[in-house]
């Protein structure tokens, strides 16, 4: 049977909301928070949600939701590398959007919210008015103002703030970089680019609340929240749930895996290596084009990061990515030494100055380690939980450091 009819028919046999003679009082439409489950591509990694409002005896109703966006859309990019993407919100049938999200095997629940009535009427006024206004577009911001966030503002404005009252009070021991560390876990490229870039700011704990960016933690939360019901009486907010559709294949792990020490083992694999082949590039000229290149390589993958967190701070709005301690070990002093780094393996002046900016390189990434076990211990706003990019970067930077005065020593006997 279609996923559409299953899910009609699921809605039918489910209890509904009480049906009066009209639609006007709100009393025969009901709310559903509809949740998927994440998918594959870098901005579905953390889910969707959407709000259903369904007219019981009709079975129309559009959902709601929030944080859509076109690459092709004016400025896209521009925006979005400055901090200040604009996406809208949608407004289209309920079924098919579920449909959609069943063909792209994503799991799908159902919650439906007691809401009051005249509450439920003006959700879906405020939702339309929010549609109407500028085409529903909005500033998006992928931790504090995205899908999830404004799915559950408008569900806690329905039930008199009665949801954040109950989650701003519960704490956890989880961060923004926690989760998006497990969330990015399968791809270890977004993976590196993403929570390398993310400064102090997103090691901060959160709430219940704060969690909720999450789909699938607002799904969970709302379990458990109690609301006013007819005559002001306490109610659970979710009357029923149905899962529409369950698929494995996007799964999130509920905790991250630590790569510290798989990337512990690269950097120093790479470390070692450029140390020896620095080391040996006064004797065997494979050795030292070896050298150079992966050296090369190197520098501009570090030059890279650290020419991102330089524009992210200071010509951005990503305060997540402000103060980012992983400049001291990926910084712009390696576009610097790029073009002097020949220079370590041939005869003449530049060679001293290269391999002691290479030095530089190297006890500035020492030292990173240092600074960032003072804050942990000194200055908290400062500390920064980016210890599996220091297992990465310090070794390889000391290592091409080791190899560049190696290169240099070689050459000058020579």
């Amino acid at each position: 049977m279609p996923a559409g009819l299953l899910l009609l028919a699921a809605l039918a046999a489910a209890p509904g909301a009480p049906v009066a003679d009209s639609a006007a009082d709100g009393g025969r439409l009901a709310v559903y928070l509809v949740t998927f489950s994440p998918g594959p591509r870098l901005w579905e990694r953390f889910g969707h949600n959407g709000i259903w409002i369904r007219d019981t005896v009709t079975g129309d109703g559009p959902l709601y939701d929030f944080g859509r966006f076109d690459f092709q859309q004016e400025q896209f990019y521009r925006n979005f590398a400055l901090g200040r993407p604009r996406y809208w919100m949608g407004r289209e049938d309920g079924v098919a959007v579920v449909n959609r999200y069943v063909g792209a095997e994503r799991s799908v629940w159902l919650q439906e919210l007691a809401i009051l009535p005249a509450a439920r009427l003006r959700l879906r006024e405020s939702l339309d008015a929010a549609g109407a206004a500028d085409r529903g577009a909005y500033r998006y911001h992928y931790y504090l103002d995205n899908c999830s966030t404004r799915i559950r503002d408008a569900i806690d404005r329905a039930v008199g703030g009665a949801l954040k009252e109950t989650l701003s009070k519960q704490p956890t021991l989880a961060s923004w970089r926690f989760h998006t560390r497990r969330s990015l876990q399968d791809n270890v490229l977004q993976y590196v680019g993403v929570t390398a870039s993310l400064g102090p700011a997103a090691d901060q704990l959160l709430t219940w609340w704060d969690e909720t960016f999450l789909p699938m933690k607002l799904f969970e939360y709302v379990r458990g929240v109690l609301v006013p019901g007819v005559g002001g009486v306490a109610v659970p907010l979710v009357k029923g749930e149905i899962q529409v559709a369950r698929s494995d294949r996007y799964l999130v792990p509920d905790v991250p895996e630590s790569w510290t020490r798989r990337f512990l083992l690269v950097g120093l694999a790479l470390g070692g290596l450029l140390w020896f082949l620095g080391a040996a590039s006064g004797r065997r000229r494979w050795a030292r084009r070896s050298f150079l290149a992966l050296g090369s390589v190197w520098l501009i993958l570090a030059g890279a990061f650290g020419a991102v967190f330089v524009f992210f701070w200071a010509f951005t709005e990503h305060a997540f990515a402000f103060r980012n301690q992983n400049l001291w070990q990926l910084n712009l002093l390696a576009f610097a030494l790029l073009p002097l780094l020949p220079s370590v393996t041939r005869p003449g002046g530049r060679g001293r100055a290269a391999g002691l900016l290479a030095a530089v390189l190297g006890v500035l990434a020492v030292v990173g380690v240092g600074v960032e076990l003072l804050a942990g211990r000194f200055a908290p706003a400062l500390w920064q939980d980016n210890g599996d990019i220091l297992a990465l970067t310090v070794p390889a930077q000391v290592g091409l450091a080791l190899g560049a005065w190696f290169a240099v020593r070689n050459r000058a006997a020579s």
